[in-house]
């Protein structure tokens, strides 16, 4: 069996987040994060390790062997109410669609079924469990409500005596709404999960100020006496341009300030936009492509190819609900990384005009 340090990396990177991601997730410093990878901690008490199998929203199997790993008996799997995360536990530009999305699930205008089952969706990166968690945190410090985070196939107990909020990346039960009234769900998700009644909300990019302002509070992180000056403005725009302003990608570029100035960032980043982040981030967003059916997949590829004719507007629909392409004007236009993500050489099946696609399954 792996020590636990080894595990809980081995878990941390297959879930695509960093260090300071997990913190953030599971509510645990930075630092017990990399004490515990590295080894200078060998025995982490048994709220630790649970904190971090939420964080991490490990299923039964996997939670059992890390609880294993660090000397703690399986038991049963709690479920800890999601707490908001981010930089400086700030959320920054979906302050709109975090008012938005609790108006959704409170108003008591809405007839008994409607608006209870919502589904984030978006292309990977976006801040969709971001955005639920920030949510679910107001309804529970402000409101009240019971909140359950479902990290694994099993539904965690439900009081029907107050109002609930579930929130999981898991298609749910279609019963489940009928068999608790006071219960909300919400869902996250690359695409709709097809569930009646359910209502879909889409969550595009952040406005430029806005990743402006979340990449510099990154940038921060690694280059604390960095500052946006005049000289450096219309680089900053640029780059959170060629990363569609998806708060994942600017997370994973501001590392490379280490590096980099901001001017030759961008010019590394018009060669490539999907280069400075992470081979994570590549595979979700083709993960986000294998959800369109064939008619779509074709549009998304002749659109990424400078095709100007919109399809029909079914097609154009799912693409947008998907993320993948945003409004442009009277037009729609495709995401720069979901472009380079198509157009990107890779070993599998070819769709149309020779493009090398991966539809993961």
């Amino acid at each position: 069996m792996k020590e636990f340090g080894e595990l809980l990396r081995t878990h941390r990177i297959g879930a695509g987040l960093t260090q300071q991601q997990l913190a953030d997730f599971a509510m645990v410093s930075v630092r017990a994060i990399r004490d515990l990878e590295c080894g200078r901690t060998r025995s982490p008490r048994a709220e630790t390790v649970r904190l971090l199998a939420d964080g991490l929203r490990l299923d039964d199997r996997s939670r059992a062997e890390l609880q294993q790993a660090g000397g703690r008996g399986a038991g049963r799997a709690a479920v800890a109410p999601p707490a908001p995360a981010g930089p400086a536990g700030v959320l920054v530009g979906r302050e709109a669609e975090a008012a938005a999305l609790t108006a959704l699930l409170t108003d008591s205008s809405c007839l008994p079924d409607e608006s209870r089952l919502v589904t984030i969706t978006g292309v990977s990166g976006a801040g969709k469990t971001r955005l639920a968690l920030e949510v679910a945190g107001d309804l529970h410090f402000r409101q009240g409500w019971s909140v359950l985070w479902q990290p694994s196939s099993a539904t965690p107990p439900i009081d029907d005596d107050q109002d609930t909020v579930l929130v999981t990346d898991r298609r749910p039960d279609e019963g489940l709404l009928d068999a608790h009234p006071r219960l909300r769900v919400v869902v996250t998700a690359l695409a709709p999960t097809g569930v009646p009644g359910e209502h879909v909300f889409p969550l595009g990019p952040l406005a430029d100020d806005a990743a402006v302002r979340l990449l510099l509070r990154h940038v921060h992180r690694v280059r604390p006496a960095f500052r946006a000056e005049p000289a450096n403005q219309a680089a900053l725009v640029g780059l959170v341009h060629e990363l569609d302003g998806l708060p994942s990608a600017l997370e994973f570029a501001a590392g490379w300030f280490m590096v980099y100035s901001p001017q030759h960032l961008l010019e590394r980043l018009r060669g490539n936009p999907l280069d400075p982040t992470s081979a994570h981030l590549r595979d979700s967003l083709r993960r986000s492509l294998s959800t369109l059916d064939e008619e779509g997949r074709a549009l998304l590829v002749r659109m990424a190819e400078g095709d100007e004719d919109p399809g029909p507007a079914r097609l154009v629909r799912e693409l947008g609900v998907r993320g993948l392409v945003r409004r442009a004007g009277p037009r729609h236009e495709v995401l720069n990384l979901v472009r380079a993500a198509v157009l990107e050489p890779v070993a599998g099946p070819h769709l149309g005009a020779g493009v090398a696609l991966s539809w993961p399954v």
